[in-house]
């Protein structure tokens, strides 16, 4: 850990104020906690690191050790945007995060680097490219890794008994629909909808560490629950480890995923569907590539028996000092 690293700054989006002047999706709020509960408890068992808290008030103030964690809040009829900034001046570093969906990721991100601070956050292309599915399946496809074929909506869907329907740049299960005719089916917003052919098998997701030079770690082999219902699907939850046992197929599958999107940095997940390997089925397919801290995260630290959280930091870290000397020879 740096020793000149001592405060860092969380901004997790549903419960750090964005949303305080509208109502809080009372559906993101628990996934959302599972992730602040678990990144700063990690953070505040390293030596030396203090957190700075983005919070929205009208939530109950969370049970953290009030000498090492400092609420910053944010109120209703304030600029989010404007109070994260502030914040962000208090700290040495900040670590956001933020669905992928309306290019809310890729916001947060921008504006946390416009204030000078390191930011614990991939590359601006490389959220970009894993905000759309799209673009993702293209880009994996093209690299001989296996992905779910995908076509925007209203185009010929691939040849399937069922299909699933959701949006270009959706987060987790929400608007993930099961659909038996798609020409007859309708969207229920307005946006970038998406077709993909049914694929069974094991909903599962993988946690990995990519370090400044493109390097991999496979930090968590992990089993999703995920429900079909009325013609919906929902998550409900992550057993972080419990996939252990395909480590050995799913290693080389993180490595050629950090390999195909450049700027994937720090922490990431990739949500996938695991079957069999062999000649009928061909092993994992992926679902998406989530470039930011996901719900996969929470118990990692208690699975692996280590803390990752002062990695990560020491990562971007030196990314940013290195990119302060190259400025300095400019």
């Amino acid at each position: 850990m740096e020793n000149s690293l001592r405060r860092v700054l969380v901004c997790e989006y549903v419960t750090g104020g964005a949303l305080c002047n509208g109502p809080l999706p009372t559906e993101l709020l628990a996934d959302a906690d599972a992730m602040v509960a678990a990144l700063v408890g990690d953070l505040v068992a390293l030596d030396g690191i203090h957190v700075t808290l983005c919070w929205d008030n009208r939530l109950p103030p969370p049970s953290f050790p009030p000498d090492r964690v400092a609420l910053f809040p944010v109120a209703p009829g304030e600029d989010p945007d404007s109070r994260w900034r502030d914040a962000a001046a208090l700290c040495d570093m900040v670590w956001p995060i933020a669905p992928e969906s309306d290019g809310l990721l890729g916001h947060v991100a921008a504006l946390f680097r416009g204030t000078g601070r390191p930011v614990v956050a991939c590359a601006p292309d490389a959220i970009a490219l894993a905000s759309s599915k799209t673009a993702t399946a293209e880009r994996l496809a093209a690299q001989g890794i296996a992905a779910i074929p995908t076509v925007p909506f209203g185009a010929p869907p691939l040849p399937a008994a069922r299909h699933v329907v959701k949006p270009d740049d959706g987060a987790g299960c929400l608007d993930t629909f099961l659909v038996d005719d798609v020409a007859a089916w309708t969207p229920p917003r307005a946006g970038r909808w998406i077709v993909q052919p049914l694929v069974d098998g094991e909903a599962c997701s993988l946690s990995m560490l990519v370090d400044a030079g493109g390097g991999v770690r496979l930090l968590g082999c992990n089993r999703q629950t995920v429900e079909r219902g009325d013609g919906c699907f929902s998550f409900h939850g992550v057993e972080v480890g419990a996939m252990e046992h395909r480590r050995a197929a799913w290693e080389p599958l993180a490595r050629a995923i950090a390999a195909a999107i450049p700027g994937l940095r720090g922490y990431v997940a990739v949500d996938l569907i695991d079957r069999p390997d062999g000649p009928e089925s061909n092993g994992p397919v992926v679902v998406e590539v989530n470039p930011r801290l996901s719900v996969g995260y929470s118990g990692l630290s208690r699975v692996l028996g280590w803390n990752p959280a002062g990695e990560i930091l020491d990562l971007f870290h030196t990314i940013s000092a290195d990119a302060g000397r190259e400025d300095a020879h400019v």
